[in-house]
């Protein structure tokens, strides 16, 4: 095994453990946003996201322990866990499936599982890239982030050197530290926490 493995099922394997309180706080500080996405992807109201939410961190606790990854990865067994707590609540709430969401609709009802797969996937890769930018707003000032957010905007240099006062070459040198810290708080979380 590799050591990108090992770091990766660190949280993981920790959460795994009743014992370890703080794992599992830092495992539903991570998790409970990003389930948060998936629900709001849903169209259901604030209070039925948070009770699935809660629903689903309930299970993975009570099945955290005894989840088998040569079985299944993470992500499988995650979107596994979401797809049958929420099609449980529709059952048992008596509520038809949002009509206007039809990929949604035919994913929860089994057309496909892989399409909550890959949906899961790249609500993941949005979430890191989140998590990542709160991250580094708290090392760079103000200006810096700005300059690196307007740039992924795809907003002109010039533009960008007007609205934030700044010469064209310090632009560069801020844009290109918050890039570098970037890119290594999106390695470090991908590493620790990718499923």
């Amino acid at each position: 095994m590799n050591e990108d493995w090992k770091t990766r099922q660190t949280l993981l394997q920790r959460a795994k453990d009743p014992e370890d309180h703080q794992a599992w706080e830092e495992f539903v500080h991570y998790y409970r946003n990003f389930i948060l996405m998936i629900m709001r992807k849903m169209n259901l109201s604030q209070s039925e996201q948070e009770d699935i939410t809660q629903e689903i961190l309930l299970k993975l606790w009570k099945k955290l322990e005894s989840y088998n990854q040569q079985k299944a990865g993470f992500r499988t067994w995650l979107s596994a866990v979401i797809r049958n707590t929420v099609l449980k609540f529709y059952e048992s709430s008596g509520r038809r499936l949002v009509r206007e969401n039809k990929s949604f609709i035919n994913f929860l009802e089994g057309d496909s599982e892989s399409e909550l797969e890959t949906l899961i996937e790249e609500e993941w890769k949005s979430y890191l890239t989140k998590v990542a930018l709160e991250n580094i707003r708290k090392i760079f000032s103000g200006k810096a982030v700005q300059a690196f957010e307007m740039t992924l905007e795809e907003i002109p240099v010039e533009q960008i050197c007007e609205e934030l006062e700044l010469k064209k070459e310090s632009l560069y040198v801020l844009r290109n530290r918050v890039k570098s810290r970037f890119v290594e708080e999106l390695r470090f979380l991908a590493s620790e926490l990718q499923f």
